[in-house]
């Protein structure tokens, strides 16, 4: 698994930003109330779908190296951005973001086997980044 990953994106029209990765091409916009064409999904319903498929891809390769039979899952994840009333609402050490992640196993999925799942979902790379914080940086090219 790399540990570096790049990527560009190119703001071009409104708001629709066109993304690279690889040989992969993805689109991020708006939505139409705040001047976008909702070409694409927004960017934190791309860091959702982020954490799914991390999710999803980290039960698989649990599953293959433990040798379980594991049919499928199926996840949903929700996020919602809190306006700063609610934050200070929430309490001392609320968060301006929740994420919260359902997962739902066939009925095969024994429930022992189930809350071992849930316990390897929480150790998906996205999910140990969020978790504990990412150092940022911009800088003009």
């Amino acid at each position: 698994m790399p540990k570096h990953y790049s990527l560009t994106a190119s703001l071009k029209d409104a708001f629709k930003t066109d993304v690279s990765v690889r040989s992969h091409k993805l689109v991020m916009d708006e939505t139409p109330d705040v001047g976008g064409k909702d070409a694409g999904p927004l960017p934190f319903e791309l860091l959702a779908a982020a954490l799914a498929g991390c999710t999803a891809l980290t039960l698989r390769a649990y599953a293959n190296h433990k040798k379980i039979a594991l049919d499928g899952v199926e996840l949903e994840v929700s996020l919602t951005r809190r306006d700063p009333s609610e934050v200070v609402a929430a309490g001392p050490g609320a968060k301006t973001v929740v994420i919260k992640k359902k997962l739902k196993f066939s009925d095969k999925v024994s429930a022992v086997l189930r809350q071992k799942l849930l316990e390897i979902a929480a150790k998906c790379p996205v999910n140990k980044a969020l978790l504990e914080g990412c150092e940022t940086s911009a800088e003009l090219a």
